[in-house]
């Protein structure tokens, strides 16, 4: 009786802990109680918008777009989730379920909403691209941009030319923006705004020369016709007048937010 005793208090004190360490406890290394899950959006059959999570100060979580296109079996994507373990849920499911080749993903900006999964792009052997300005101020958090680009560069994706370029500051000094000319396709970052969104976070912004630098954007591709902004829903080349308005005028407050 008494060896069943001791032996059902051992079971009983093993499960004790295996629950507590899946639990957490008040250790500051304890993962977060909960975080938001990477959401993957099917827009066409070679089309997917990625969306993850933030987390502001405020316990709130702010949600940041990115997009996949696939052509003949490659794909390319514009900004990382916010993290790694989001960015490789997001490579596992292009791999796994979709089947296709990442041929590399590109860095809009240096904000965590557009970099922050990066290192799981370089551990899965997936090369990056960005502005030179941009691998500058990553390799002070030890995040390396394969391709870095001054001015402008050209991605080879299955049958598709992806043209990144960079046409001046705007929410960032190091800002790009990247356009799929065979699709009319304009991943624009957190640079353009979408319909009726605030200035968002101008604290690394040029909002002096923002409205300029979204001109030349319109002027380099008038015939855009679909446009995916950082944050919010996608439109067309009415964002483009949007921002620039709206960093015209200068009568909307900006906040803290990516």
């Amino acid at each position: 009786m008494i060896e069943k005793f001791l032996f059902r208090l051992a079971i009983f004190c093993l499960f004790t802990l295996f629950l507590s360490s899946c639990m957490g406890g008040d250790n500051k290394f304890d993962p977060d109680i909960y975080v938001r899950p990477l959401e993957i959006v099917k827009l066409s059959e070679n089309k997917y918008q990625h969306i993850s999570y933030l987390k502001l100060k405020q316990s709130d979580f702010y949600p940041c777009n990115g997009y996949v296109y696939i052509s003949n079996g490659e794909a390319i994507i514009f900004d990382s989730p916010v993290d790694e373990v989001s960015a490789s849920q997001l490579i596992k499911f292009l791999q796994k379920e979709l089947n296709v080749k990442i041929v590399g993903v590109v860095v809009n900006h240096s904000h965590t909403d557009a970099a922050g999964g990066l290192k799981a792009f370089a551990k899965a052997n997936i090369p990056s691209y960005a502005s030179s300005k941009t691998a500058q101020i990553l390799a002070k958090d030890s995040k390396v941009i394969t391709y870095p680009f001054e001015t402008k560069q050209e991605i080879k994706v299955g049958n598709t030319t992806v043209e990144n370029t960079y046409f001046g500051p705007a929410h960032t000094q190091d800002n790009i923006v990247s356009y799929i000319q065979e699709e009319h396709i304009l991943y624009g970052g957190c640079m353009i705004k979408s319909l009726h969104a605030s200035q968002g976070n101008i604290k690394d912004a040029d909002t002096q020369v923002w409205s300029k630098t979204v001109k030349k954007v319109k002027e380099a591709y008038p015939e855009v016709q679909t446009i995916i902004p950082g944050h919010g829903g996608k439109g067309d080349i009415s964002l483009l007048d949007y921002t620039i308005e709206l960093f015209t005028t200068n009568d909307t407050l900006g906040s803290n937010l990516e």
